[in-house]
């Protein structure tokens, strides 16, 4: 056994490209070595601005023989009478290179007599031998976005690759790459080798970060990352505060630096009378910082970035820093200033002008649509819509900012800002401030019912409308982000407890849209229920529901999605009672007795004359009259015993036509019991 080390020195990788380009080799080198040297070893993958390589531990150094057996004609054909070969045995023998006393006879399954089987051994080649041909081979098939070509060069790379490391154990896998020789030398830190223009040695690959780290490159990723995440929290400790979290600038921090090395530096005070939002977006956007605030969550004047070096002499990269920014944040109070000398309000003519989507219309007409949907929507739900035109008629008028010009991140939040700052009502504010939410899958909903209202009014309206001029999610094309905006709304409508059916609601989005729909209703309405079917599917498997609830509760009914919750609630704490598994089994006999059956809603329960029917009978009204999914499911979970005596005393489809449709009838109606809680069928 030996160790594999593979890497590609080149110039600066867009961080965007690294993870996928290191994952795509991991993956194809892991297959390769299952396939050909028939061990499963984990990859190890290393990253950096300029570095892409990749670690194997225990690979055999030579590849396993491999057999192969080739089935011939019958052995009456191959031997004649006195066992000598015929001549079809051995045109047999010939056509696989083997002598015919190799040739054996076996009756290998499937055959109805023996016949003549050759095992062809290939002897396994060195697995040095191996990586030279496959390693170059695996590099030039990466998919690499954007891929270019350097001088006269066919080759394609995402970017010039300047040395190549490749050892197996202590050797060398010879191969090039755009002319590049492998070798056991690479470079570490620019800086670094100021003072040591050599390259730097890597001996063997157990040795690989030690050499680099020597040479001013953490070379791995999640190393870069939890040293930088300590020392920005000790340095917010340091400055009074806490840091303002965000993991992703923490990840495009680790991706666009060798050295993991944190700053601090400030910036004056008197630009904290800018909204908090607008800084901390300003500092990530412009300068990759964080934000430091205190225990009351009011940002101080400070703030963190990446030094990319060890050290930070005389200060110059703190005080670089702290220029820039401050050239920054004057913009940033220059846009905010502008924008306030106009109402919000006033700014709602000027959104005619800005295109929502072509066939949907303008922002403006957006704006109407979503009014129109708010109130509708306030009105199902029983909530208080008196603001409701006002809000939505403000919510996008800050997309004409110079303010969200800047920073797009700000769209919402902006708007909310500036009319808190013209004295608005708190509720109205905070609504159009939250009508974005979510913006992800784990990120918060609206706090606010009229936000809440806002944001599903204003994601229906997208949904709907783009489903009605064909726009539609199909595998994994989704440019407008629909899917994203489906699952807020059901997120919104289920974490709030909203009982609005999602597929109503779209048909009063589908009102809002009208004549600027080219799709027949019919159609549009059905891919949307099915579009919003998946999106409560996803929301149930978030929310953390076994697979068996969510299958067998979705099947029974999802468009109410607080009677849903409720039943997925009931049936996860009763999942791990065993009675559950005889229900279903149960559950799937009643479905195959009534298959092509049509039972009758009306029982004469007096026809019934075994003790076993009696018994469900009796039962059947309190369980038709209990509402409660948490104790319908307890009286279900009795039922189990009685259902199995049942079926194994009862014969339901017997020869009186009148008793057979009794107990027809008394199944259907069970079957009606268990279906208001879910599928049983599908407990599995």
């Amino acid at each position: 056994m030996r160790e594999l080390l593979l890497e590609i020195h080149c110039e600066e990788i867009p961080a965007r490209f690294l993870s996928p380009l290191s994952t795509e080799f991991a993956e194809g080198l892991q297959a390769w070595i299952r396939e050909n040297l028939r061990v499963e070893l984990p990859v190890e993958r290393f990253y950096s601005p300029r570095k892409l390589a990749w670690r194997v531990f225990e690979v055999p150094e030579l590849q396993p023989d491999q057999s192969d057996v080739q089935v011939g004609p019958p052995q009456r054909m191959c031997l004649d009478a006195e066992g000598r070969p015929t001549q079809t045995g051995l045109k047999f023998a010939e056509k696989w290179g083997v002598d015919f006393a190799q040739v054996k006879f076996e009756q290998p399954a499937g055959k109805k007599e023996p016949v003549a089987v050759v095992t062809l051994v290939k002897r396994g080649r060195p697995t040095m031998d191996l990586l030279a041909e496959v390693l170059p081979r695996l590099v030039t098939g990466l998919h690499v976005p954007r891929a270019m070509r350097w001088g006269s060069s066919e080759f394609e790379f995402v970017r010039p690759i300047r040395s190549v490391v490749a050892l197996y154990g202590q050797d060398v896998v010879h191969f090039e790459l755009d002319g590049v020789k492998s070798g056991f030398s690479t470079w570490g830190h620019r800086l670094f080798h100021l003072d040591h223009p050599g390259k730097v040695t890597v001996g063997w690959p157990r040795a690989y970060e030690a050499a680099l780290e020597e040479a001013g490159v953490v070379v791995a990723f999640q190393e870069r990352r939890d040293r930088m995440a300590a020392q920005i929290d000790e340095l917010a400790r340091e400055a009074g505060g806490r840091v303002v979290a965000d993991e992703e600038l923490l990840s495009t921090l680790a991706e666009i630096v060798e050295y993991p090395r944190i700053v601090a530096g400030r910036f004056p005070t008197d630009f904290l009378d800018l909204p908090k939002e607008v800084l901390v977006v300003s500092l990530k956007e412009h300068q990759k910082a964080f934000c430091v605030e205190d225990a009351s969550g009011a940002l101080l004047p400070s703030f963190l970035t990446a030094a990319n070096r060890p050290d930070d002499p005389d200060g110059f990269i703190r005080s670089g820093n702290e220029w820039v920014l401050r050239a920054r944040l004057y913009d940033a109070r220059f846009f905010f200033s502008e924008d306030r000398k106009t109402p919000l309000r006033d700014r709602m003519e000027r959104l005619r002008h800005l295109t929502f989507q072509r066939e949907l219309g303008s922002y403006f007409d957006k704006t109407q649509r979503i009014a129109a949907l708010s109130s509708a929507i306030a009105s199902a739900l029983g909530l208080d819509g008196t603001d409701g035109r006002l809000v939505a008629e403000s919510c996008k008028c800050d997309l004409v900012t110079l303010m969200v010009g800047e920073f797009p991140e700000l769209q919402g939040i902006m708007g909310g800002e500036y009319l808190k700052r013209e004295n608005a009502h708190p509720k109205v504010w905070q609504a159009v401030k939250e009508h974005y939410q979510p913006l992800s899958a784990d990120s918060p909903i609206p706090a606010s019912d009229l936000g809440g209202v806002l944001a599903v009014a204003d994601k229906l309206d997208t949904v709907a409308g783009c489903f009605s001029i064909g726009i539609i999610p199909t595998g994994s094309k989704d440019p407008l982000a629909l899917r994203r905006a489906g699952q807020g709304i059901v997120r919104i409508l289920f974490e709030k407890g909203w009982n609005l059916n999602p597929v109503r609601a779209a048909a009063l989005a589908l009102d809002e849209v009208g004549a600027k729909a080219t799709r027949p209703r019919a159609e549009t309405l059905e891919a949307l229920e099915g579009f919003f079917r998946d999106r409560v599917a996803f929301q149930l498997e978030q929310a953390g529901y076994p697979g068996p609830v969510r299958r067998s509760a979705l099947a029974a009914g999802w468009t109410d999605l607080v009677d849903l919750k409720g039943r997925c609630e009931a049936l996860a704490a009763f999942g791990d009672d065993p009675r559950f598994a005889s229900l279903a089994q149960s559950a799937k006999r009643i479905g195959n007795i009534l298959k092509d059956e049509q039972p009758s809603d009306s029982l004469d329960a007096a026809l019934l004359n075994q003790p076993e029917e009696q018994a469900l009978a009796a039962q059947l009204p309190t369980l038709e009259a209990n509402a409660d999914p948490a104790s319908l499911l307890a009286s279900l979970a009795d039922l189990a015993g009685p259902l199995e005596a049942f079926f194994n005393a009862v014969m339901v489809k017997c020869e009186d036509p009148a008793l057979r449709a009794a107990r027809l009838s008394l199944l259907h109606r069970l079957r009606r019991v268990f279906l208001r809680v879910a599928d049983f069928s599908l407990w599995q």
